[in-house]
């Protein structure tokens, strides 16, 4: 008897670790919804460099942070970064989709304005991107 109490413990114990482990994979590496954003027309480009938590330099780049529109037009903030030198940034006006999952941007792409979603567009040339 205390042997099957032992075994089904243990099962019990593999099946709620497997369903926390499906929901943590889902919850960060799964798209569950798309913002648009613009980077602003009056950003200026120049060399920078990203840091890490602490304030220290790790490599040149730089760091977005934005207001961005789903195509329901609700608002999300995106925070994403790119690698390289001033050449490297997004130019001024350039359109982004950013592939979010419920906790992280999962993918940044240059998009042209028609591909962007029209309640998202309204609402990004009404109210515009930078971050409060």
């Amino acid at each position: 008897m205390k042997k099957k109490t032992i075994i089904l413990a243990v099962v019990l114990l593999v099946v709620a670790g497997a369903f926390w482990a499906k929901r943590y994979y889902n919850d960060r590496y799964v798209v569950s919804d798309c913002c648009y954003t613009q980077i602003p027309k009056d950003e200026v480009n120049e060399d920078s460099w990203l840091v890490d938590k602490d304030g220290v330099k790790q490599a040149k780049g730089k760091s977005y942070e934005l207001m961005g529109y789903n195509e329901q037009g609700e608002p999300c903030e995106v925070y994403f970064t790119k690698s390289g030198s001033a050449e490297d940034y997004y130019a001024p006006g350039t359109y982004i989709k950013i592939s979010m999952s419920k906790t992280i941007p999962l993918g940044v792409e240059v998009v042209e304005e028609s591909s962007v979603p029209q309640t998202a567009l309204e609402k990004i040339q009404e109210l515009g991107t930078k971050a409060d």
